[in-house]
């Protein structure tokens, strides 16, 4: 539901901070004698709290020159100064009238004074359920709640001055000696956004190998969230399961058959008003819960393709509005070119969580879950006109108005806003698309769309974001990757100030030019964005705003930079990281220059094609010595890693980059959009 901006200040942004008075007496981590106050770890701590004060030694090492030593439990006698990690009872004698209980998800409290810094955090572990599958490998230190770890990563970033700006050595930066004399202070704070490893879903755990990006990810307070989202389309594999033996489980078609539309069996549609669908799934959630009791989620999101092969079911479309009740209209099909116009789909979707959840609360008494539901495509993005989510339904909105043209997010936010209006609990699960070149490895930075989606999201009851999709382009888009995963962690902050801390920290004497870079590139991406207002065709025509003049521009602001970091290694490389991004961008737009020649020339095709594949030698000469992150070069098509002979012209043969290779031509959609935009005023 939409809340109020002043209970969510008060609830989430400030909580409780109490800013030092200059005359009070600050502790200096480092000691006289130059050594450390020792960090004091809860003898019973979880993982991740130990790993997390383990971090902090190392961090603090960093700064100061001298590793604090990290002691589990409380010594007797009790250190005259030391960090505490994780709460122990200790703590309620060393800061007499501080309340360490923590009532909320995530939860943390920090305490400073003049002797002693607590950092606590709520945890919750089970020690019989440490171990679960990931995506792909298993995880064998789960937690349900990692408070301490995002409790010690926000004291590093916010009270000693560390920063992660992108992943890899010369991503982080450290504050001088002179940050570890700390000032009396006191946080608490929970985030709003109780799911955030979504954002860049490819760094979950389980999903890749501990590398620098997830570090990253973990310091951000990203990786170690509290609410498992499995996004996607839950019944994927109730066709090969259950086909044969129980049909009676599927959409029925106009022919009569059921299951058999669409061909792929990933997505065929269920029939939701049969009570043997009700037990089939009630039987499966009994078994997943059984396998791991602290499941906080049960989905039934239905499977892709939102407009074609559902259920005509008498039962089923009981649960549809009736036509005259709406006049909105969605194009549905199904097998032997058959459509019907029909009213959205979204109060059956609600109808059928509704019923799930009910059956769910009287099968498994006492469990506290939510029951997923997807508001999803031309089919269901819609708010229902009469069904009302149950209190305990997540759905997940499917709205993309972030990184999209503004047409677009007026027309998404309102359906967005619409859902928010009846739904208690809400999450956001956007399709990115590539209209900037997010997936292309184009600088796709709207830094005020951020901000305002991002506060937009949370003022609208969100409590959780997946994105589907940003790639691993850090060159193109540290300083918005930073900027959004600030947001998620507090939505509330102010971006301005988080992006000009940016400049400074990271760049140093180079903060004015590379300001103004990144300024150029937000204004370009955007002048693209919303001129050429087609999901697959504003990339596509790339070449006519990244002009002669836009590159000039970009380079002198980036010389300008390198001339002010001479000398300065640490900025310089920073600014020569960025760099990359640009030789990157302009590689790819004379390409897509070329293709365009192509696809507007057959008779010169071949001749056309054969100088883009000279420009891909070229460019893959150059991805060779790219910095490692700055150009996610995999994503291409192009693992500079592979041995030479294994590379072959169709190297750079991927999706990702349709239209930008002679091995991936546009798709008919794609040349129909082209087409319909060739008439633009471009000026």
């Amino acid at each position: 539901m939409l809340k109020s901006i002043p209970a969510l200040l008060t609830l989430i942004i400030l909580a409780l901070v109490v800013q030092a008075r200059a005359d009070e007496p600050r502790l200096n981590l480092i000691r006289p004698d130059g050594s450390a106050l020792p960090i004091v770890v809860a003898q019973d701590a979880a993982p991740h709290t130990r790993a997390a004060a383990v971090e902090l030694a190392a961090h603090l090492e960093s700064i100061g020159g001298v590793r604090p030593e990290v002691i589990e439990g409380a010594p007797d006698p009790l250190p005259a100064q030391a960090i505490w990690v994780g709460y122990q009872t200790a703590l309620d004698r060393l800061f007499p009238g501080a309340d360490f209980t923590l009532k909320h998800p995530e939860e943390v409290l920090l305490i400073g004074n003049e002797n002693h810094i607590a950092i606590a955090g709520r945890d919750r572990w089970d020690p019989k359920y440490s171990v679960v599958e990931g995506r792909r490998f298993p995880i064998t230190d789960q937690q349900q709640e990692y408070g301490t770890a995002n409790a010690v990563f926000t004291f590093l970033q916010d009270h000693v001055g560390v920063r992660w700006f992108y992943p890899g050595e010369t991503g982080t930066d450290y504050p001088g000696r002179e940050a570890l004399n700390i000032a009396p202070f006191q946080l608490r704070y929970h985030p709003q956004f109780r799911s955030r490893i979504g954002l860049f879903n490819q760094l979950a755990r389980g999903y890749i190998k501990e590398n620098d990006m997830q570090r990253w990810a973990k310091h951000q307070r990203l990786l170690l969230d509290s609410f498992t989202f499995d996004g996607g389309h839950y019944f994927k594999d109730w066709w090969e399961k259950y086909g044969e033996t129980r049909p009676e489980l599927f959409a029925l078609q106009p022919d009569g058959t059921r299951g058999t539309f669409p061909k792929d069996p990933m997505r065929r549609k269920l029939c939701e008003g049969e009570p043997l669908l009700w037990q089939t799934w009630l039987d499966e959630q009994e078994k997943r819960l059984d396998a791991y009791p602290h499941h906080d989620v049960l989905y039934t999101m239905a499977n892709d393709s939102y407009y074609e092969g559902h259920c005509t079911d008498p039962r089923s479309r009981a649960w549809d509005p009736a036509p005259a009740e709406t006049d909105v209209r969605v194009r549905m099909s199904w097998a032997n070119g058959v459509t019907e116009e029909w009213p959205p789909l979204s109060d059956r979707y609600v109808r059928f969580a509704n019923k799930l959840s009910e059956l769910a609360e009287a099968r498994f008494p006492g469990r506290d879950f939510l029951v997923m539901m997807n508001a999803y495509g031309e089919a269901g993005k819609p708010a229902p006109v009469k069904a009302v989510p149950r209190d305990n339904i997540l759905v997940v909105s499917v709205h993309n108005f972030i990184l999209r043209h503004e047409a677009m997010r007026k027309e998404e936010k309102q359906q967005f806003a619409d859902w928010a209006k009846v739904s208690k609990q809400l999450f956001w699960r956007p399709n990115l698309g590539n209209q900037g070149g997010t997936q292309t490895g184009f600088p796709d930075v709207p830094f005020q769309q951020a901000m305002e989606d991002m506060r937009f999201a949370a003022e609208h009851g969100v409590m959780g974001v997946f994105f589907d999709s940003l790639f691993e382009h850090w060159s193109p888009n540290a300083p918005f990757f930073y900027l959004l995963s600030q947001l998620t962690w507090n939505p509330y902050a102010d971006g301005n100030a988080i992006l000009e801390d940016y400049y400074r920290r990271c760049y140093g004497p180079a903060a004015g030019p590379m300001k103004e870079y990144w300024k150029l590139m937000e204004r370009t991406r955007q002048k693209m964005v919303d001129t050429i207002a087609l999901p697959r065709v504003s990339v596509l025509r790339s070449h006519q705003f990244y002009t002669d003049e836009v590159l000039r521009q970009a380079h002198a602001h980036l010389t300008a930079a390198g001339q002010a970091t001479e000398g300065n290694p640490k900025y310089a490389a920073r600014v020569a990281f960025t760099r990359t991004a640009l030789v990157h961008t302009e590689a790819l737009v004379g390409i897509r220059a070329l293709m365009e020649k192509a696809e507007n020339a057959p008779k010169e095709r071949e001749a056309i094609h054969a100088q883009v594949l000279e420009k891909w030698t070229a460019w893959e000469a150059m991805a060779e010595h790219f910095p490692p992150y700055s150009i996610a070069t995999k994503r291409l098509g192009f693992d500079p890693s592979a041995p030479k002979a294994e590379r072959g012209e169709k190297s750079t043969d991927s999706r990702r980059i349709m239209g930008f290779h002679p091995s991936s031509p546009l798709s008919k959609r794609a040349l129909r959009e082209m087409a319909a935009g060739k008439g633009l005023d471009l000026e």
